[in-house]
């Protein structure tokens, strides 16, 4: 399912451009290209029941599904580790009963399509938009190499020392408040007031101005509900959406904000952004 909607709350402040695609599967990890001009974001996709793994790539300047499919050479086991510049690293957990990855994979963000497989090798972190470091493991040592991120061919064989060279990710995570935190109190306070008399037990703050975001848990009916509130500086309520109900705890972080791109994971399965 797929809709778009142009939200015009108030004439001075308004979001724009909301885009949601709902999955047949559970939303496990999401993560956004490493190159800042991206709109690309990965999605990792579970069935639990059927012990199953999918991967999607979203782009949401375009509003859609670039693809959404099953991955050559990757399992149950196999997880997203980075999206660098259009290249999605996949790491495969070859013994299932240790959490140590052990072979790493790179995936096509254009058509999901696998373009190399490094056994016995894993992810360090991605040097810059065509270069990565990988590891080795020698007996109870490793060995480090620069390869191409483009065909997993090694171009050096020493450990790089020096910092990333291309520019970091500005991604924005929300900073959870619980029960006697500091400062929660207040922003829970604030919370009630402008809905009516809803009672946080944790709260996710976020903020790029003139925008405050909440995604907070309460309690509804002996279950936990999550909402998404949006607020201007100027105390105008632009977004309150209920996320999820009837939760049996408080899960990580469902909120992450690029630029002015704000993503959110709404009943596990759907995906939702709109521009801010």
């Amino acid at each position: 399912m797929v809709y778009f909607q142009i939200s015009f709350q108030n004439k001075a402040k308004k979001l724009q451009k909301l885009f949601s695609h709902q999955f047949s599967r559970n939303i496990w990890r999401i993560l956004p290209d490493q190159d800042n001009e991206s709109n690309l974001w990965a999605i990792e996709l579970r069935s639990g029941q059927n012990k199953e793994v999918s991967f999607a790539v979203i782009d949401t300047g375009r509003s859609e599904v670039l693809w959404e499919a099953s991955v050559v050479g990757a399992d149950w086991f196999s997880s997203m580790t980075a999206f660098s510049y259009k290249h999605l690293f996949l790491h495969n957990y070859r013994h299932s009963d240790i959490p140590e990855p052990t072979d790493l994979l790179m995936i096509d963000s254009g058509n999901g399509e696998l373009q190399w497989a490094l056994p016995n090798h894993v992810l360090v972190r991605t040097i810059d938009q065509d270069k990565i470091e990988v590891a080795t493991r020698f007996g109870d040592k490793y060995k480090y190499l620069q390869c191409k991120a483009e065909t997993g061919l090694v171009v050096s064989d020493r450990e790089t020392d020096g910092e990333s060279e291309h520019r970091q990710i500005i991604l924005a995570e929300p900073v959870r408040y619980m029960v006697g935190n500091d400062y929660f109190d207040q922003l829970a306070s604030f919370i009630s007031r402008v809905t009516d008399g809803h009672v946080p037990v944790a709260i996710d703050y976020l903020d790029k101005r003139p925008y405050m975001m909440f995604s907070y848990y309460l309690y509804e009916q002996d279950k936990i509900s999550e909402y998404l509130l949006i607020m201007t500086d100027q105390m105008e309520q632009l977004l309150h959406e209920r996320l999820s109900e009837g939760r049996e705890g408080i899960g990580r972080s469902t909120v992450l904000l690029k630029g002015r791109n704000l993503v959110y994971l709404k009943n596990n399965n759907e995906f939702k952004s709109l521009t801010l």
